[in-house]
C-alpha cells in the first residue's frame, strides 16, 4: 500500500510577511472581475500562468515590483500591474486573432495577495487547482464588507464569460513573453491602455474615457513607430513616414490607397483626438467630445494589430487568412 500524498494546505501571506518581503520575489496572485472576456482554461509562460472558467479568472506570476527594476522609479498610485504580471496581460492581449473574440481582461486593481510558498512548480495542473480552490473558499468565508477579502467575495458571486481558446492565437503566447523581456517602457504603457481601456468601455458612462485611454495607446504606437522607422534610417521621421509605413504593411496588400502628402498617422482620428483632449482648441470651444462608439472598436483592433507586428516584426496566420480570402473574392470576375 502507498503511502498518501500530503499536500500542505495554500495559504495567502499575512500583510506584513508581504512587507518583509518587500524587495524579493512573491508568487502574485490578480484576479480578474466578470465583466471581462477571457480564454477559457490555462495558458502558461515561464514566470506564471492565467486560469479561467465560469467561476473565476486568476493569474499567478513570480516576481517583484517596479522598484526592483527601476532605478529612481516615480511615485504612482496606478502601478497596480507588476512588472510579471503586466507582461503575462500584454502577451494574452496580443494573441487575439482579427475579427475574432477580444481578451478583455478586467483585472480587480486591490486585491493583490502572496502566496505562502518559497517555491511553486507553476507548471503542474495541481497548482493552478490549489489556487482556484484557495481563492474560492477564501471568497466563500469571507463575510465581512471590508478589507481586500470582500473585493474578492464581491466578483466571485457572479459568472464569467470564456471563450474557447481556440478562437485566440496561442501558438504565438511564449514568442510574445519572450519579446517582452526587452520591450519598451512605451511598448508597455501603450498595452497596459488598451487593457484600461477594456475596462472602461464595459460602462456606457465612460466610453469616452475609454477612446480617451485609446489615444493614449495610439500615441505610443506612433511613438514606436517612429523609433522603427529611425532604425531603418529615417533621422526624424514625420507623422507622414508614419502614415506610409502603415500603409506599406498593414493596407497596401489588400490593395487600399497609398496616404497623399497631407495624411498623418491615424490622421482620422487627428483633430477628434485634440478637441477630445483639449477642451478649447484652435479648433473652437467644445461642451462635450466630438468621437464616436465605433472609435473604440475600430482603434482597439487596430492598436493590437500594430503593437503585435512592432514586436515580432512578422503578421500573425489571421493576417494571411484575410488576405488570401481578400485575394481570392477579388479575383472573381466581374470583381473590382
Amino acid at each position: 500500500m502507498h503511502r498518501a500524498l500530503v499536500t500542505k494546505p495554500l495559504m495567502f501571506l499575512p500583510s506584513e510577511k508581504v512587507t518583509a518581503r518587500r524587495g524579493s520575489p512573491t508568487y502574485r496572485v490578480m484576479v480578474m472581475d466578470p465583466r471581462g472576456i477571457y480564454p477559457r482554461g490555462v495558458q502558461r509562460v515561464p514566470s506564471g500562468f492565467f486560469y479561467a472558467d465560469e467561476d473565476i479568472a486568476f493569474s499567478v506570476v513570480h516576481g517583484g515590483d517596479w522598484a526592483d527594476i527601476v532605478e529612481d522609479a516615480p511615485y504612482s498610485e496606478f502601478d497596480w500591474a507588476s512588472p510579471e504580471e503586466l507582461r503575462l496581460m500584454a502577451s494574452l492581449v496580443l494573441c487575439e486573432l482579427r475579427d475574432e473574440p477580444y481578451i478583455s481582461l478586467y483585472p480587480v486593481v486591490r486585491y493583490s495577495p502572496r502566496l505562502d510558498a518559497n517555491e511553486l512548480d507553476l507548471t503542474c495542473p495541481l497548482t493552478v487547482h490549489r489556487v482556484r480552490e484557495l481563492l474560492l473558499k477564501t471568497a466563500a468565508k469571507t463575510s465581512s464588507s471590508f478589507g481586500q477579502n470582500a473585493l474578492l467575495r464581491g466578483v466571485v458571486t457572479k459568472k464569467y464569460t470564456t471563450i474557447s481558446a481556440e478562437r485566440y492565437g496561442f501558438d504565438r503566447l511564449l514568442a510574445f513573453w519572450e519579446a517582452l523581456y526587452d520591450a519598451s517602457f512605451v511598448f508597455f504603457r501603450g498595452i497596459y491602455t488598451l487593457i484600461k481601456a477594456d475596462m472602461l468601455r464595459q460602462h456606457y458612462e465612460f466610453n469616452e474615457e475609454a477612446i480617451g485611454s485609446l489615444y493614449i495607446a495610439l500615441d505610443a504606437s506612433f511613438s514606436l513607430v517612429k523609433r522603427h522607422l529611425q532604425r531603418l534610417g529615417i533621422k526624424d521621421p514625420s507623422a507622414y513616414d508614419a502614415a506610409v509605413w502603415l500603409h506599406e504593411h498593414f493596407d497596401a496588400p489588400f490593395g487600399l490607397r497609398a496616404p497623399d502628402d497631407t495624411e498623418r498617422y491615424f490622421g482620422e482620428f487627428y483633430e477628434e483626438r485634440v478637441m477630445t483632449l483639449h477642451p478649447s482648441s484652435r479648433y473652437g470651444d467644445l461642451p462635450y467630445a466630438p468621437i464616436m462608439h465605433d472609435d473604440i472598436p475600430h482603434l482597439r483592433r487596430s492598436l493590437r494589430e500594430i503593437f503585435a507586428y512592432l514586436l515580432l516584426g512578422q503578421h500573425g496566420q489571421d493576417f494571411y487568412r484575410d488576405l488570401q480570402e481578400h485575394l481570392r473574392r477579388t479575383s472573381r470576375p466581374g470583381c473590382a
